[in-house]
């Protein structure tokens, strides 16, 4: 009888494993389908816009960038995750998550309306008080969507967050294109944000079953609250150590010289955000809810950091080697100077790609205060490299930047690591070949460049170079039967692997 009983919970548990990974690498499919989506239309409406605006216009909505991305941190409170993360979820948590988020919401549209002009007197530039007031709306539109979009994302509701955040990104860079072509000049940016906002929020509230009730409980409030606060503390302590670095080149160098820098930072982010994030949406929820078992967590957790560096590493090599051609031909020669900042950015995006997804680890395992203090602490090493970085201009502000990268990389890894049981060392092994093939691959398309891309125009040696780029490193991927390629393509669909659903039932 005990046999039997042995043998029907390891039948459950096989099933359960089955029916776990389904999920995920459905959940990932809709999600890359999804961020590649959006991203194709904002790469798009960004070389339409840089070409009908100037680097100035671009740095000037970047400098009120800075404080609005802080308040949308703010925002959402940490509580979005902390309704993933809950396993014993109630009508009375998610009510009192949504008006808690609402009321922050009007708070902060409030604040900012009011405190327009001292924005715009930081800056000394008058134009930023009544874009601040138009985008203030932001945070109240975001505030109502945010639980029903944390709620779609706890129940893998990828295919409806896709057409959410898609349709939301194309409306709002359609609608900011023909203002600008219509000579609204940085308006134009300024209604591109209000309007992603108001339709993602309705478009969240239109694919959610879910409706709030008049439901305001303390207990759930403080209950969610232990969770988010550190979260929320965390995500604005990293907030300013992922943009105070332009707060200071707007406030030292002006609007010009931040336009170029901010520009080289957002294609350095793109492929890194597409991916990570892809990842992240999915795994925050996976990972929750295999917490109690650390093993299967930590393998599940190097699998999917093993993907991303498989997917983000030739991107940032790429975009390094390849930089010159691909800033002259989409954004034409009023923006060179993003060139050598660029190359420098992708190696840092590069390593970022592997410690983004630590974040995980502190929030799947409910250790969001840890990850508050490792923040605040590497804040103050942040501080000290900007100082000295901004004396030696925009490229000071990089190699700044680049050498707090590493130091936090270590720390970040090592403190992380230690609670799956996982070393820093053990990190940087698990995507040693990785390593290895993207740097042949770059070899490969920078000696072919050299050789012969001056020969070329602009827009032979981007698509060349990309070309061989991708058959070299799909080439060596296949050559060497690199294991993590081949549970890419069974997520991607190009290939099924019945018997490893079994045989390696801990991966994703």
């Amino acid at each position: 009888m005990a046999t039997w009983r042995r043998t029907l919970a390891v039948i459950e548990r096989v099933k359960h494993i089955v029916n776990f990974r389904k999920t995920v690498v459905h959940s990932l499919s809709w999600n890359v389908l999804g961020r590649v989506s959006s991203q194709f239309f904002q790469l798009v409406f960004s070389i339409v816009l840089a070409r009908l605006l100037t680097p100035s216009e671009f740095g000037a909505i970047g400098m009120l960038i800075v404080f609005t991305g802080f308040a949308q941190v703010l925002s959402d409170s940490g509580l979005g995750a902390a309704l993933i993360y809950n396993q014993e979820l109630t009508e009375a948590h998610r009510s009192t998550a949504f008006w808690l988020q609402l009321t922050v919401g009007v708070c902060l549209t409030g604040l900012f309306f009011l405190g327009a002009p001292m924005i715009a007197g930081f800056y000394a530039l008058p134009i930023l008080a009544p874009l601040t007031r138009l985008i203030s709306i932001v945070f109240l539109v975001q505030a109502a969507g945010q639980t029903q979009c944390a709620l779609l994302t706890k129940d893998f509701q990828f295919r409806r967050l896709t057409i959410a955040n898609v349709g939301a990104t194309a409306i709002s860079g359609i609608l900011a294109i023909i203002l600008a072509r219509r000579g609204f000049g940085i308006w134009a940016l300024a209604w591109q944000m209000v309007a992603l906002a108001a339709v993602s929020s309705l478009l969240y509230w239109v694919l959610s079953r879910w409706r709030p009730r008049f439901i305001f409980h303390r207990d759930q409030a403080l209950e969610l609250g232990r969770y988010a606060i550190y979260l929320l503390g965390y995500g604005s302590v990293n907030y300013w150590l992922r943009n105070g670095d332009n707060l200071t080149i707007g406030k030292v160098l002006g609007a010009g010289p931040l336009g170029i820098y901010a520009r080289a930072y957002q294609l350095m982010l793109l492929p890194l955000n597409n991916i990570t994030t892809v990842f992240g949406q999915v795994m925050l929820p996976a990972l929750s809810q295999i917490q109690g078992d650390l093993p299967r967590f930590r393998r599940v957790y190097l699998n999917a950091t093993q993907l991303i560096a498989l997917a983000s590493f030739p991107l940032m090599v790429g975009l390094a080697v390849l930089s010159g051609p691909l800033i002259a031909l989409l954004f034409g020669p009023r923006w060179v100077e993003v060139v050598p900042i660029l190359k420098i950015l992708a190696f840092v995006g590069l390593f970022q790609s592997i410690v983004a997804p630590v974040g995980w680890i502190y929030s799947g395992l409910g250790r969001t205060k840890a990850m508050f203090l490792v923040a605040a602490s590497l804040g103050c090493a942040f501080v000290v490299a900007m100082a000295v970085g901004i004396r030696f201009g925009i490229l000071g502000v990089v190699y700044a930047y680049t050498v707090w990268t590493g130091i936090g990389a270590v720390v970040h890894l090592h403190i992380a690591g230690r609670y799956i049981g996982l070393t820093v060392l053990e990190t940087f092994w698990s995507v040693a070949r990785i390593s290895a093939m993207t740097t042949a691959m770059g070899v490969v398309i920078l000696g072919i460049d050299l050789a012969y891309g001056h020969e070329w125009s602009n827009i032979v040696r981007l698509t060349s170079g990309t070309l061989i780029g991708f058959v070299t490193y799909l080439a060596l991927c296949v050559l060497t039967r690199d294991q993590t390629f081949s549970e890419l393509l069974g997520i991607v669909g190009l290939k099924r692997r019945p018997q490893a659903i079994v045989s390696r039932p801990d991966n994703i």
